[in-house]
């Protein structure tokens, strides 16, 4: 059985394991997609330092849902400021409960705030602008060879691990890409996460959904861009989509299996894990349309 969440007039984002490249102002990083976890042998695959699993709790706040036909950051996503002259918004809700994500999986729901018919259109970059704080709770089986089975538990508690349950949820905030260097630098942007149907790019923003400069880190030990209460994800669709007089609903489905959660180790063999944390989630549209 597929497991994945609908959620109308909704969008996603996708974060993974980054490499740097900067510009002028603001500083993107480059995506690199990581993998899943495994339940046999290593845990974490041979070259890689995290895996992604299934979460139990995975909340986050979605304040805006939109559709645009132009990349709102810029074809080179380095706008330090969100273009909205060629989207519509198809959602919104100005102050939005964190919503479980995890809880709904195999369900359809729909968020409790504003939705509206997107005008008659071709769209290639829907959008989607949530917080930066993330609730994650989630536990991972593993067989090691010639071993017993050993499960992992999130701990709660500075993103540790624990081989007891139940799993407990840690809150996670995303407010600077560049969170594996020394924090000098604000790096506001990632660029193409490969996704079902394109790729993801994320911004942290302001509320207005500006950038920081890459100069701009109001806080270097807890390595924190000055704009870093919104993160905007912009898909960019390998085949933009078209919104007829017959479109009655634009779903986007959240598949959160095998997504969401991340185990991280740095011990060479990969056969143990050391800790916990937010990870990716993905997913795919449908514009459904009467007959």
């Amino acid at each position: 059985m597929s497991h994945y969440l609908k959620i109308l007039f909704s969008a996603l984002f996708v974060l993974s394991t980054l490499s740097l490249s900067a510009n002028a102002a603001v500083e993107n990083t480059t995506a690199v997609s990581t993998t899943a976890c495994n339940a046999t042998g290593n845990i974490i695959s041979v070259g890689k330092e995290d895996c992604r699993a299934t979460p139990s709790t995975f909340t986050a706040q979605i304040y805006e849902i939109g559709l645009c036909t132009a990349h709102p950051y810029g074809a080179a996503k380095t706008s330090a400021t969100f273009d909205a002259s060629t989207c519509v918004v198809i959602y919104t809700d100005a102050a939005p409960a964190a919503v479980n994500l995890a809880a709904a999986i195999g369900t359809n729901t729909s968020l409790p705030g504003t939705a509206s018919a997107p005008a008659q259109g071709t769209y290639g970059f829907p959008y989607i602008k949530l917080g930066t704080d993330f609730s994650v709770a989630g536990s991972f089986t593993n067989t090691p060879a010639g071993g017993s089975a050993t499960t992992y538990y999130s701990r709660g508690a500075g993103n540790a691990v624990n081989t007891t349950g139940p799993a407990v949820a840690q809150t996670d905030s995303l407010r600077n890409f560049d969170e594996n260097g020394d924090g000098s630098t604000c790096t506001s942007g990632y660029s193409g996460a490969a996704v079902v149907g394109g790729t993801m790019d994320g911004f942290i923003t302001d509320a207005s959904l500006a950038r920081s400069d890459s100069t701009e880190v109001g806080n270097v030990v807890d390595k924190l861009c000055d704009k870093s209460t919104r993160l905007v994800a912009v898909m960019n669709l390998s085949t933009p989509f078209t919104v007829t007089s017959q479109t009655y609903s634009v779903n986007f489905n959240f598949v959160l299996t095998d997504y969401g959660v991340q185990f991280m180790t740095s011990d060479a063999d990969l056969s143990d894990v050391e800790e916990f944390g937010s990870a990716p989630f993905a997913g795919y549209f449908t514009v459904l349309n009467a007959d």
